[in-house]
């Protein structure tokens, strides 16, 4: 099987796209940390999908998954402020 065909590189190019969509939008829209963090553990896992993740990759998927609870729930409280002001 061609290695630049493959499911694996078709899923980090796919990847590469959506992270150039997070990095341009930045924090200007309210869900940016959500995609950003999907895809740095989107990316960690691809890149380490035939080899064992190591105690690092582990301890900064954790963090980004805290990350992406402390987003929703900013989020989760701009919806529920919006629903007050109308």
């Amino acid at each position: 099987m061609d290695s630049t065909n493959d499911p694996i590189s078709r899923a980090e190019r796919a990847l590469y796209d959506i992270q150039e969509l997070a990095d341009s939008t930045s924090e200007h829209h309210p869900s940016w940390a959500l995609l950003y963090n999907c895809t740095q553990i989107s990316k960690v896992i691809l890149e380490k999908w035939n080899d064992d993740l190591t105690e690092e990759d582990l301890s900064e998927i954790r963090w980004m998954i805290s990350e992406l609870e402390n987003s929703c729930e900013k989020l989760k409280n701009k919806v529920e402020q919006d629903s007050r002001d109308k």
